[in-house]
């Protein structure tokens, strides 16, 4: 057995690694491995990304049915930025800076919701939407998930000029 002994320790590493007189290695931790939820969110914060998880496994949790994490995804792919994930209050916070507005979207495990009145005219103009008192809300489950894709695209356009 050769007298010198190398070690490459990854970046990250915390733990403990022993060496005995016979030359045994034991190592009792490893490296932190990326987390599933950041693997699942590429491009988000870790911590984001576990919050989104958390509350897209609650809301599938409470409605089986939800599309909400099939929108999330859409919405994250198509330019919109997380700004909160409200794990008190169920849902996420998804906002689009448009050239002409910036529109923010609450996703529930239901719909999608704007409660700007600056934005209430245009939204109530989509078809298939529900008006309530101070909110609009886009369906997203069943029947509501292609308009509700559609909608996502005419809210961009307007927000884009």
């Amino acid at each position: 057995m050769p007298n010198d002994l190398h070690f490459h320790i990854p970046v990250g590493f915390t733990g403990t690694m022993t060496v005995t007189k016979d030359g045994e290695v034991t190592v009792t931790s490893a490296a932190p491995v990326a987390s599933a939820e950041s693997s699942l969110w590429p491009g988000l914060d870790p911590d984001v990304a576990a919050k989104l998880e958390e509350m897209l496994q609650r809301q599938k949790g409470y409605d089986p049915t939800t599309r909400s994490r099939d929108i999330a995804k859409l919405l994250l792919e198509r330019g919109w930025e997380i700004y909160s994930v409200n794990l008190k209050g169920g849902y996420i916070l998804f906002t689009y800076a448009g050239d002409e507005h910036g529109v923010s979207l609450y996703l529930s495990s239901l719909d999608l919701n704007n409660a700007k009145a600056s934005h209430r005219d245009f939204m109530k103009s989509l078809p298939g939407v529900d008006v309530h008192k101070p909110d609009v809300r886009v369906p997203i489950n069943g029947k509501h998930y292609d308009q509700a894709l559609d909608n996502i695209a005419a809210i961009e356009k307007w927000a884009d000029g």
